[in-house]
């Protein structure tokens, strides 16, 4: 087992060498190290890894940014990677469980910890709920590949309504981030965002099992519910990819153009995003919240002249609708 690949991520060179030194006493024969997240991921990209330990602060790029990019790759997705800080906040629990970390490490280091912790994600066992729910997902594919689709969206339906389902440990992680308990929080996260992943995945084989069945509402209204997860889990690619193959079927869904003028907002995109936000406008033209992402894009390209125009507009469809008050006002006041 230790005979892996290890990558170690600090900008600080004490630091670093520090925790090279732990490595190596605690006899991995194969180690790595980066002064900066962008070396590290380059290293990622062209080398064997098995585990990360990473700074959760560093000043080019944090080791959570590191972490938010890793675990947009589904090649990354099970990656062990940890993240060290001399004090873990409860703000940064709640951050880098809900990404996917694999675990904490408090500096200075417990080499005890160091090992079992290293060691256990080595072995890649998943608890119960996730190995289950892997299990259904894995034959759910099977059944998709073999053209039986009903009986796949069977298998599916059982996993998706079982009730250690992801907000259940999202909500677990909540509490023990409250009352300090950092290490259950985050392996009740962990659990959450792989069950995430495979909640997210079989939406995907559902909704093609609905298109296959000739079902186009419901393969729409599933693909966007994976597309959705994608996106809270910033898997911008994928998501698109999703929502563009649900428009290559010919769907005319407001959601779906919202949700892409979203993702190329996102990307910096900002003329396509205004593209798919006037679509979805034609669709329903009496959308507030399309409204207040039209806003929102404007004040992206410094026009609060047009963006306040259309968080007014927002406003007077939905009068309750305090996002949209609270930046007019800023507006007003100079703050945007």
């Amino acid at each position: 087992m230790k005979n892996k690949s290890l990558l170690l991520v600090d900008d600080k060179p004490e630091r670093l060498k520090a925790l090279s030194g732990i490595i190596r006493n605690l006899g991995f024969s194969e180690f790595m190290e980066a002064e900066s997240a962008e070396k590290a991921w380059f290293l990622m990209r062209s080398t064997k890894v098995d585990c990360v330990v990473c700074a959760y602060d560093m000043r080019d790029m944090s080791g959570l940014s590191l972490l938010k990019i890793v675990r947009g790759e589904e090649r990354f997705a099970d990656l062990p990677f940890f993240l060290t800080d001399p004090g873990f906040t409860k703000l940064k629990v709640l951050k880098a469980g809900q990404t996917g970390v694999t675990g904490l490490f408090v500096v200075p280091y417990d080499t005890f910890k160091i090992e079992k912790r290293i060691l256990s994600s080595l072995r890649k066992k998943k608890g119960p709920a996730v190995e289950k729910a892997r299990k259904s997902y894995e034959m759910g594919k099977r059944l998709m590949d073999q053209g039986r689709y009903n009986e796949a969206l069977e298998v599916f339906y059982e996993l998706i309504g079982r009730s250690e389902n992801p907000e259940y440990y999202y909500n677990i992680g909540y509490i023990k981030t409250a009352q300090g308990k950092h290490n259950e929080a985050i392996e009740a996260f962990s659990k959450a965002t792989e069950l995430d992943r495979l909640f997210a995945k079989a939406y995907e084989q559902m909704g093609r099992a609905f298109r296959a069945l000739g079902n186009p509402e419901k393969a729409d209204e599933y693909m966007q519910l994976a597309a959705e997860i994608y996106m809270d889990r910033d898997r911008i690619g994928t998501a698109e990819d999703i929502l563009n193959e649900i428009l290559e079927y010919g769907s005319e869904s407001l959601n779906v153009f919202n949700t892409l003028g979203v993702i190329y907002r996102k990307k910096g995109e900002p003329e396509t995003a205004m593209k798919y936000y006037k679509k979805a406008l034609k669709i329903h033209d009496r959308e507030p919240y399309i409204y207040y992402n039209l806003g929102r894009l404007y004040l992206d390209m410094k026009d609060t002249f047009n963006a306040k125009s259309y968080f007014q507009r927002a406003l007077e469809l939905d009068p309750d609708f305090d996002h949209a008050s609270q930046v007019i006002k800023a507006i007003d006041l100079g703050i945007v």
